[in-house]
């Protein structure tokens, strides 16, 4: 098992964005987290990731309360790339300024990891695709070599065929990395694609109200909501 939650309870001021979630992660494998939006999505994987601070419940990693951070990395949405930094540049960004490593040849590397040809070494996120910036700030994600990878909505932006891809390339990456992944998703076929794993939020309750294989819930959800989301595409509401 690599991440357990016990009854986390998130607030902003008054208003209760989780309630009593309790979950478990397990190692090398993908677990899509879904739910309508509002329901609290990217809020507990930022809460997972330290980002935010909760109220109450039990967060254990590899079965331990204290977390060593640097073993996470993060996505975020629209891959969060510097402007001014050329695409070798911002993979290579914590280590590139606190100069400690040969950035040069790691850049290449994890560069031909996701699929980035070395002609983009010295451009520009405005010089490439949509789908090229993704794959910049996947590669930046891995940089330090996490263990867990957390993906907030990475195929936010992209193409049907762009977005087939970076599924692809997920899979391949647990796979023969053997990282887990952590993804935030609206996409119906990205669940499918690359989940392990399917954790359901609800907006309204404000609780997790299903988890399992996206296959098996489909059709032996005992929640309608579930069924529904993963049979047709509708929003959970």
């Amino acid at each position: 098992m690599n991440i357990e939650i016990r009854n986390l309870q998130k607030k902003f001021n008054d208003n209760e964005v989780l309630k009593d979630i309790s979950l478990k992660i397990e190692k090398n494998k993908s677990t899509i987290i879904l739910g309508q939006s509002g329901c609290g999505k990217s809020v507990l994987i930022k809460i997972i990731y330290q980002l935010l601070n909760y109220e109450k419940g039990t967060i254990l990693y590899e079965g331990k309360k204290n977390i060593d951070i640097d073993k996470f990395s993060m996505l975020f949405q629209y891959g969060a790339l510097f402007d001014s930094l050329t695409l070798s540049e911002n993979i290579a960004f914590t280590d590139y300024m606190d100069n400690k490593i040969n950035y040069s040849r790691k850049v290449k590397s994890l560069m031909a990891d996701v699929g980035l040809d070395a002609s983009n070494y010295h451009k520009y996120p405005s010089e490439v695709s949509g789908g090229m910036k993704k794959r910049a700030g996947l590669a930046r994600a891995m940089a330090l070599d996490p263990d867990v990878l957390f993906l907030d909505e990475p195929s936010a932006g992209l193409d049907p065929i762009n977005s087939h891809r970076l599924d692809n390339l997920i899979n391949e990456l647990k796979d023969s990395l053997g990282m887990t992944f952590v993804v935030v998703t609206h996409e119906l076929s990205s669940i499918f694609d690359i989940a392990d794993n399917s954790i359901f939020l609800d907006g309204e309750t404000k609780t997790l109200i299903d988890h399992g294989s996206p296959s098996h819930l489909k059709t032996n959800s005992e929640n309608e909501k579930v069924r529904s989301f993963l049979r047709r595409g509708a929003p959970i509401n």
